[in-house]
Order: structure tokens, then sequence, then C-alpha cells
């Protein structure tokens, strides 16, 4: 085998690597954006729950100290 036919083939081998490596890159970068809205997606949820958890919790406050006022 010829030193050209050699580096052709070498050169064939690395555009292979190349291709697959940006196939790599594409799949990486769509998973991570699909991961990304999923964390979106799971900090908007928390945010709602804990303005309700504290919403319910200053409501319960606020019917227990008018009860006691009250009462008393």
């Amino acid at each position: 085998m010829s030193l050209e036919e050699r580096m052709a083939r070498v050169e064939g081998r690395l555009e292979e690597i190349s291709k697959r490596i940006d196939d790599l890159r594409n799949d990486l970068t769509h998973r991570i954006d699909g991961l990304t809205d999923r964390i979106d997606s799971l900090q908007s949820e928390v945010h709602s729950s804990r303005n309700w958890t504290i919403g319910l919790l200053v409501t319960m406050w606020v019917t227990i100290i008018l009860a006691i006022l009250i009462k008393g």
C-alpha cells in the first residue's frame, strides 16, 4: 500500500470520527436542552407550591390569632 493510499485512508477515518463527534455533540446539546426545560418546569412547580404553602400558613395563623382574640 502506498503512502498516498494510507493518507487517504487516514483522512477518511478522521472524517468519520469528526462526524461521530459532531453527532454526539448534537445529541448531548439536545438532551441538555430537554433537561433544562424539565428543570425550569420543576422550578415553576416548586415556586407555585411554596406560594400556596405560605398563603395557607398565613391564613391559618390569622385564623388562630382571630379565634384567640375573639374568645379572649
